[in-house]
């Protein structure tokens, strides 16, 4: 895509995960020297910033600022856009890595930034856009990242598959401590117990399934909840909202 020295928006891709694979994409941690808003398009990322893993349900977007490192899995057959942003083009709003509500409106604004526009019409739109963000951001500060390296272990094995059940005895063994050890530790570092950190992430996955179409049952099931009601019971009590309502509210029309 061309455009002049100076834009704030510089580039805009789309990229399509293969389909044939379950355990789907991922990206080691890198840093960017611009601004970046991933959007996901069609399915499930999983962007994890320092000390903080995002989920990302469809129809959302996580800008992520300069220079800060960051690790992106995605589920078979997603597609994501890519949007980069000099330097200097940073809304006051989003300072920091933030989970956003992308609209409709925005997505047309960016698609439109693809095509070959005069400079004038391209500086207003990429104006529009910027508002836009700004207007969007409501940030969802996602959950928080052990510093230890044998926890990050635990966490990321977790989010790549929020239905495993191993209990926090399988766990310490798995990290070699002893479970007091493993809980006192997961609880300093996160400011969560371990269920309730472990909770929260399958209701944040849940909500990019459920956005995604799924049926309820099928999303319980894939999280790694014993029962549709055990999974109502805990995604109420998360957003205060039951699943049915949540997936009818996040829906495209």
């Amino acid at each position: 895509m061309s455009v002049s020295a100076g834009d704030p928006l510089l580039q805009s891709i789309e990229i399509v995960t293969p389909a044939g694979d379950p355990a789907g994409e991922a990206w080691e941690s890198h840093a960017h020297e611009r601004h970046e808003l991933l959007s996901s398009i069609t399915g499930v990322v999983t962007v994890e910033t320092g000390a903080r893993v995002h989920v990302l349900p469809r129809g959302s977007a996580i800008w992520i600022p300069a220079d800060c490192a960051h690790a992106v899995r995605a589920s078979a057959g997603n597609t994501m856009r890519c949007t980069w942003f000099a330097a200097a083009a940073l809304p006051d709003a989003l300072a920091r890595p933030a989970v956003l509500s992308t609209s409709r409106l925005l997505d047309d604004v960016l698609v439109h930034l693809d095509e070959d526009l005069a400079p004038e019409r391209r500086r207003r739109a990429e104006a529009f856009a910027l508002d836009l963000l700004s207007l969007a951001a409501r940030p969802e500060e996602g959950l928080p990242q052990p510093a230890s390296p044998w926890l990050r272990e635990v966490t990321a094995a977790l989010a790549a598959n929020p239905a495993d059940d191993r209990s926090v005895e399988e766990w310490a063994a798995v990290a070699a401590v002893s479970v007091r050890t493993f809980t006192r530790h997961f609880r300093a570092e996160t400011g969560l117990p371990f269920s309730g950190w472990r909770t929260r992430l399958r209701v944040r996955s849940a909500m990019a399934q459920l956005a995604a179409g799924t049926g309820v049952a099928a999303v319980a099931r894939r999280v790694g909840f014993e029962s549709p009601s055990a999974f109502a019971t805990a995604f109420r009590r998360e957003t205060g909202s039951s699943p049915s309502a949540f997936a009818a509210g996040s829906r495209p029309a």
